[in-house]
């Protein structure tokens, strides 16, 4: 079956997609709606009684590597103070100028889940699709109240580099790797600063999430929304092993948090997948480990 044709069928089936038009904000019925712009961009103009919760307000620098999640305790606190509980809606929406502004809402998807939360949508377009549906905006600030949220964690997506690796220090044999940086930082022309070696681990396919969107010319200027589900299909099916676990990485876990939302959306199993969160700055740290470089000229 299709991935196309599954998110079909999870659409009847919960009624919506992750992914959400800003005409389907009427059938979410949020409980809270989650603004992880910027805090000017959202004291300008933002989605009426949504709340700003930006990106380092619930992530945090790992050995100068930025967007880890804290610790588990310190996590709860803050999504506490959202007010929401796991079985309520909540919509998050970032920006959509660029496409790294849906890694916000990614992270922010990818902590509520590990948190337990089950009806999480993100808003296909971002606040700049809301304007140019013609939809209300306020400047008046949304205010949530704390609740005592009680959560357990489900780390059944995430892998760690120890069980990555076999008994040899080498990359389990049933274990399919997936760069999701940007070609530049795959083939080491670029590098952050919070890298030891440019490059990727030997045998990783390079698949950047920016592969995923379609540019929209609005009233305002442009943006991006997520490509037709044809078009997913046609990109993960040729990338992803059938037969092994598929292994996301990136620079930091917000890109491998984004395969997350995408994977939910087209139904992908769970099962099949994981995310390395540490990512390539962990592997370019361990000397120990071998890395591949290209230059382009």
């Amino acid at each position: 079956m299709s991935n196309g044709k599954i998110v079909s069928m999870l659409s009847l089936l919960s009624g919506l997609p992750v992914f959400v038009s800003p005409d389907d904000f009427g059938k979410v019925r949020p409980k809270v709606v989650i603004d992880v712009r910027d805090p000017q961009e959202y004291a300008e103009a933002h989605i009426p009684g949504a709340v700003s919760f930006p990106v380092d307000a619930f992530l945090r620098a790992v050995d100068s590597v930025p967007f880890h999640m804290p610790g588990f305790d310190t996590l709860v606190d803050k999504i506490a103070s959202l007010g929401v509980r796991q079985g309520e809606s909540v919509l998050i929406y970032s920006s959509a100028r660029l496409t790294f502004h849906y890694l916000n809402a990614a992270a922010l998807y990818m902590v509520l889940k590990y948190l337990g939360f089950k009806k999480v949508y993100v808003l296909n377009g971002g606040f700049e699709a809301w304007e140019e549906a013609g939809k209300p905006t306020s400047n008046r600030r949304g205010l949530r109240g704390r609740i005592r949220l009680k959560a357990r964690a489900d780390s059944t997506f995430i892998i760690t580099i120890n069980d990555l690796l076999d008994s040899t220090g080498n990359v389990r044999k049933d274990v399919h790797l997936v760069d999701v940086r940007l070609p530049a930082y795959y083939f080491g022309v670029i590098a952050p600063p919070f890298y030891t070696r440019r490059g990727h681990v030997p045998g990783a396919t390079s698949l950047p999430f920016n592969f995923f969107f379609k540019t929209v010319r609005g009233k305002k200027g442009t943006y991006y929304v997520l490509a037709d589900t044809a078009l997913i299909d046609s990109i993960l099916k040729p990338n992803l092993s059938p037969i092994k676990l598929n292994v996301f990485y990136g620079n930091t876990p917000r890109e491998a948090a984004f395969f997350l939302l995408l994977l939910d959306y087209v139904g992908y199993p769970r099962e099949r997948y994981r995310l390395y969160l540490n990512g390539f700055p962990e592997w370019s740290r361990r000397e120990e480990l071998p890395v591949v470089r290209y230059r382009w000229e």
